[in-house]
């Protein structure tokens, strides 16, 4: 359970499993809606989607504001350790929404999560795709039923890791670790290349998968 004072706008929350982002109607039935939020792990792909970027070989989460780097640390027992440039150990949080308020109450600036494109859709898996065709209701004299047909995605051709540091990709298997070496293009303020480093590819396979990784990215 959260407690109230843990609450601000555009707090992210576990809310039955499902990531929640507090907003201002919200607020009118936050005494009942606590118990249903749960507070929400930090990791690399959480921190990336609020901004920060991320040294692949570290793990270390980064964003800048006026000149002002905060680091976040991976550290023991489910921390990430707070940092600054001269301040090497600043605090200590373990969830999104701490980090959110620490950055609020250094820079009086929100971090929000973008929403996600196409959220408007309803009663459609993403990644599936689904046909629609007017078929006779027999218990009338004309068309009015729509029969559907959803067809299950296939298996994705790459898997990215939670960590964003290792990119499989299935059929002919092949590993590629993320890391800024060789790039193949440029995100979120830093290069992203891929070294392989399992299974037979080629200078073709890995822009391929750069390709992939690149509106992955952008995706999430």
């Amino acid at each position: 359970m959260i407690e109230l004072e843990e609450i601000a706008l555009g707090g992210l929350f576990y809310r039955n499993g499902k990531v929640m982002q507090i907003r201002g109607e919200h607020f009118a039935a936050m005494p009942q809606l606590l118990s249903e939020l749960s507070p929400i792990p930090i990791d690399p792909q959480r921190l990336w989607k609020l901004g920060f970027s991320r040294y692949v070989n570290t793990g270390v989460s980064y964003k800048d504001w006026q000149g002002v780097r905060v680091y976040l640390k991976p550290a023991t027992l489910h921390r990430w350790l707070v940092q600054f440039e001269g301040v090497p150990k600043a605090g200590f949080l373990h969830h999104i929404h701490q980090v959110q308020r620490l950055w609020f109450d250094l820079f009086q600036e929100h971090l929000y999560q973008p929403p996600k494109a196409g959220t408007g859709k309803r009663h459609v898996v993403p990644g599936d795709t689904y046909d629609r065709k007017l078929v006779k209701d027999h218990a009338v004299s004309h068309y009015k039923k729509y029969e559907v047909t959803v067809t299950p995605p296939a298996d994705q051709p790459y898997y990215f890791t939670w960590d964003c540091r290792l990119l499989f990709r299935t059929g002919r298997y092949a590993v590629w670790r993320a890391d800024e070496k060789n790039p193949l293009f440029q995100l979120c303020g830093r290069a992203w290349g891929l070294t392989l480093i399992f299974g037979a590819a080629g200078e073709d396979d890995r822009i391929q998968a750069g390709k992939w990784l690149k509106a992955y990215l952008q995706e999430k």
